[in-house]
């Protein structure tokens, strides 16, 4: 018998929907271990006697490296074996989750979430370009939302995970529980194939250095408006993911599993369908009408804004669960097609980078601030405001996205035809 090995052409078949399922798969353990920590996050303030301040930076701390090491991770992308960078990522991550459990201080388990970030940035960087390499530019969208409704059950599964064991057996076995599948998940990576890069893409003459990369993106304007957009978006998803769990325990006076357990049912029905909806409609939309996939998130962004007020104002939960599950619905919708638009205004040598540099600059400016910010205003004025005030913003990241589809339409229609 043939002895099998990682990368040979006996390995699993390079077929899309293959990669596509495993691809999924690890990306939804990557957003369970990115968020294990917020159904805890009560009970290691008690444990650790930590303030609302050092509570959320625990998620800025993650945030700040991940961001800043994508860059590096979308170079490796872009001139080695995607694959073999996302394995490595993989590995870590889950290394680091595992050892979170281990802790005696804040000092500690700050810096085994940082590690957590390196691996995570080198996982979700590389991987829409491998994706992107699989599927053609009219059906990136619907493979994307596949891809990232991961993001909702990963979340679900941390929420409900956490809050259940962190209940009945404490905060630190959640963290040993969740990282425990990480070398399994990164040795199934090897076995994957890469796919040919841009095949699907007129080839372009490779940008080498910073100066012609940021060159590149600055011919496609729409790339910074949908950053912006995202930017915002992403502050106020990420500020609200670190701390509704705690806003339901404190203010509507819920237990640490129901919280958890309640929050993550919601998250992942409303995630997963608006994932996997917004993937479709915005790729049929997108064939009529070049800029739909950022009209139809921009909409959808603004439309969320009473469900918002909903959620956090009201006090019968007939009024705010029902809220919190369409607002989740409204802002996973967006998921896929403003990652479609994104790598499909992007040459395939310069894929990996440009999805560094979104990536980067959205958690940089956006939940690497916002969880410190809510826990810092929290020490003052309680959680009611600033959560209240993050969940405000989601309409203005649908007006960016509305004033910037007329550059997506300008970018597309100057993107060569695909093979």
């Amino acid at each position: 018998m043939q002895s099998v090995t990682p990368g040979s052409h006996t390995s699993l078949p390079q077929r899309p929907a293959s990669t596509l399922a495993v691809l999924t798969g690890v990306n939804a353990f990557n957003y369970l271990d990115r968020f294990i920590t917020a159904p805890v996050l009560p009970l290691i303030i008690v444990s650790l006697h930590l303030s609302d301040a050092q509570a959320g930076s625990l998620q800025t701390v993650f945030i700040l490296v991940y961001s800043l090491a994508c860059p590096a991770s979308g170079l490796l992308g872009d001139r080695g074996k995607r694959l073999h960078v996302a394995a490595a990522g993989v590995a870590l991550w889950s290394l680091a989750t595992f050892a979170s459990g281990l802790v005696a201080s804040f000092a500690w388990l700050a810096l085994a979430r940082a590690v957590v970030g390196i691996g995570e940035a080198s996982y979700t960087v590389v991987t829409p370009s491998l994706l992107a390499d699989h599927y053609p530019p009219d059906r990136r969208g619907r493979a994307l939302s596949i891809f990232y409704a991961a993001m909702p059950v990963g979340i679900a599964l941390g929420y409900v995970l956490g809050g259940q064991i962190g209940a009945r057996f404490g905060w630190r076995p959640a963290f040993f529980v969740a990282g425990g599948p990480g070398l399994v998940l990164a040795l199934t990576l090897l076995f994957l194939r890469e796919p040919p890069r841009g095949r699907f893409d007129q080839p372009s003459r490779p940008a080498t250095s910073l100066h012609e990369t940021i060159a590149a993106l600055r011919q496609r304007p729409s790339f910074f408006f949908n950053m912006a957009g995202q930017t915002i978006f992403t502050f106020s998803m990420g500020g609200l993911g670190a701390w509704m769990p705690t806003y339901f325990v404190r203010e509507r006076g819920l237990g640490v599993a129901a919280a958890g357990t309640i929050f993550g049912a919601l998250l992942l029905v409303a995630g997963f369908l608006g994932a996997i909806a917004g993937g479709q409609l915005g790729d049929r939309l997108a064939r009529r009408f070049p800029g739909a996939h950022f009209s139809f998130s921009g909409w959808a962004l603004i439309a969320s804004l009473p469900f918002t007020l909903a959620a956090v104002l009201a006090r019968a939960p007939a009024v705010f669960w029902p809220g919190m599950f369409i607002t989740m619905l409204l802002l996973f919708l967006n998921m896929g097609p403003l990652n479609a638009a994104m790598v499909n205004v992007l040459p395939p040598d310069l894929r990996a980078r440009g999805v560094g540099l979104h990536t980067t600059t959205i958690h940089l400016l956006g939940d690497a601030l916002s969880p410190f910010l809510i826990g810092l205003v929290s020490d003052s004025l309680g959680l009611r405001i600033p959560v209240l005030l993050t969940g405000l913003l989601l309409p203005l990241a649908g007006l960016v996205l509305l004033i910037g589809r007329q550059q997506l339409v300008a970018d597309l229609s100057a993107r060569p035809p695909q093979r």
